[in-house]
């Protein structure tokens, strides 16, 4: 199973560690989505899409990605980190990636450090030693699934 990993993270990075924890355990690519190109998901058989949550909703840059792909009928899945530790408004890219053709096999969350003006100081450190341990726990049952 060839597998990539596309993800957007911007402050802190929260969304980029889970993105590598994952790709190890997958032996996936892994890649910023600025830096692919929608016509390279043909030679995947999964496709991980992964994001902060900004405004309640993953970043606007991955919904420009998905618009530009091509119709596909690809397995992927969705991740993402929070300082509510919540995946709101998650019906936005489910419904963006269903039309496309696409089936989701699978989503992940976790809490991600984000502190503005001294809010979600419980998140501090997040996603900490467990939650990495989650996403290679949610990475493996992946690959299980797809053998």
């Amino acid at each position: 199973m060839k597998t990539l990993i596309i993800y957007k993270s911007v402050h802190r990075k929260n969304t980029e560690k889970l993105a590598k924890v994952m790709a190890e355990v997958m032996n996936a690519d892994v890649a910023k989505v600025e830096d692919v190109r929608p016509e390279v998901l043909e030679g995947y058989d999964l496709i991980g899409f992964g994001s902060g949550i900004y405004a309640s909703k993953l970043h606007n840059k991955l919904f420009k990605f998905i618009r530009k792909m091509p119709a596909t009928d690809k397995k992927v899945f969705i991740f993402c980190t929070s300082g509510s530790g919540e995946f709101k408004k998650k019906q936005l890219i489910t419904e963006k990636l269903e039309l496309k053709g696409c089936t989701i096999v699978a989503e992940f969350n976790c809490s991600g450090e984000f502190s503005p003006l001294g809010f979600n100081l419980d998140k501090k450190g997040h996603p900490d030693e467990n939650d990495l341990i989650r996403a290679r726990q949610f990475a493996q049952g992946l690959v299980d699934l797809q053998q």
